[in-house]
């Protein structure tokens, strides 16, 4: 009987009624529901009614053959596996069958513990495609709701709320992702030591007997190792990608959560805190850029926590370099004094923003960038920083650039001067 909790459901086209019948007797045996199909046509509607975990697909059959099939559209973004069935001296059709996005091939004739292991594996492939289409799908669903709360909660501290449920999200995933990471790089390791150990036993056997040359090439050929040990590192380092890329995405996350409650204030001179950043961030632009500072003539101050602070100016300004793309603009940055407000301007000569955007520039996760580099959760940190010490950020845009104006209380500072003395 079949390891599956579901009884897994098998399609055969074949256009001999013998090779049918036997395969169908064979599988109805060990537990699979089985359907027929008599040649390519009938295996379209079959499939159209009832999608199937398998089909054993017949690559040689009069009318539509099974290359036809696999080019149909019914086939495209299927979740159900395809294994080929072929006569002895058919590679080209394997190639092409593979190519076309079938999933394995059985020779005829065939052993029966054969085809029964590579359905049981098909079906193990199809069941583990389904459910991360499933989980997709759940992610989607759940993004689309927390989206569409996101507007809700516009005029009621809507990042507020986003940011509560951030650091409760990244707490769950902080301890898998970190074992998930830490595997990673040990299956890297067995992975490169695995490699060499075969390269290694290879040459000794090759060494020992000169005539085991050829079965060694065929047994690689077989397992197609060649390939395997192409794709490995690559998909290994895809996947440490990825993890890094979660947990730049926890850590962004986690920021939103951070608030005044438990930062150290202290009177913080903005001159003095913002040229470092300047010359820091504008190393990122493109030769050639122009970056113009203007600063007044007296300090001027501000009650601030210095990390959160330093987090905020550091994304605008970012942003500001990262506007001007490849091409060599102008960055301006001045911080002045205006009545009661400290006010820091950061202006760039990009492109500027599409009045569309605007609106949601301070949404969580809204990004105009590349989404596999960016998160989109820059300005939401930075807005709610800034509006957590009793400020605000306004952003103008045209065709001509973007304007980032970040107003902040100024703080009384005695035996000094600001800009309006």
């Amino acid at each position: 009987m079949t390891e599956f909790p579901e009884q897994p459901d098998i399609l055969v086209v074949d256009d001999s009624a013998a090779i049918r019948s036997y395969v169908v007797a064979l599988l109805s045996q060990d537990g699979y529901r089985v359907r027929e199909a008599v040649d390519g046509a009938s295996a379209l509607v079959a499939l159209t009614s009832a999608p199937p975990d398998v089909m054993l697909l017949d690559v040689e059959m009069p009318g539509l053959s099974g290359l036809d099939v696999l080019r149909a559209p019914p086939l495209h973004d299927r979740m159900y596996s395809v294994i080929l069935f072929t006569s002895q001296g058919t590679h080209e059709q394997i190639a092409a069958g593979l190519d076309l996005g079938a999933d394995d091939y059985i020779v005829k004739p065939f052993q029966e513990l054969d085809l029964l292991a590579r359905i049981r594996a098909a079906v193990r492939n199809t069941r583990q495609k389904t459910a991360l289409a499933r989980a997709r799908h759940e992610i989607e669903q759940t993004l689309a709701k927390l989206q569409k709360t996101q507007r809700k909660l516009v005029e009621q501290e809507k990042v507020g709320a986003v940011a509560r449920l951030a650091a409760g999200a990244a707490h769950y995933i902080n301890n898998p992702l970190g074992f998930v990471m830490s595997n990673l790089s040990t299956l890297e390791r067995y992975a490169f030591a695995l490699q060499q150990h075969a390269n290694a036993l290879t040459d000794l056997l090759r060494a020992a007997d000169p005539d085991s040359a050829q079965a060694i090439l065929q047994l690689e050929k077989k397992h197609r190792l060649r390939q395997i040990n192409l794709d490995l590192p690559a998909l290994l380092h895809e996947t440490k990608e990825g993890g890094q890329r979660i947990a730049l995405i926890v850590q962004q996350m986690a920021q939103l959560e951070l608030g005044l409650a438990n930062q150290a204030m202290q009177e913080l001179e903005l001159v003095g805190l913002m040229k470092p950043l300047v010359d820091m961030t504008t190393v990122l632009t493109p030769p050639g850029t122009q970056v113009h500072w203007s600063q007044p003539e007296h300090g001027v101050f501000v009650q601030g926590a210095l990390t959160l602070l330093n987090t905020a100016l550091v994304a605008l300004l970012k942003n500001a370099c990262e506007a001007l793309g490849s091409a060599p603009g102008t960055i301006s940055v001045s911080v002045a004094a205006q009545g009661e407000l400290a006010e820091i301007v950061i202006s760039d000569s990009g492109p500027g923003i599409p009045p569309e955007n605007l609106p949601s520039l301070f949404d969580p996760f809204f990004t105009t960038k590349a989404p596999d580099s960016h998160v989109g959760l820059g300005l939401t940190i930075a807005q709610r920083f800034i509006a957590g010490h009793g400020g605000r950020i306004l952003i103008s845009s045209d065709a001509s650039g973007t304007c980032v104006r970040v107003e902040l209380p100024i703080s009384p500072h005695l035996g000094g001067a600001t800009a309006t003395d």
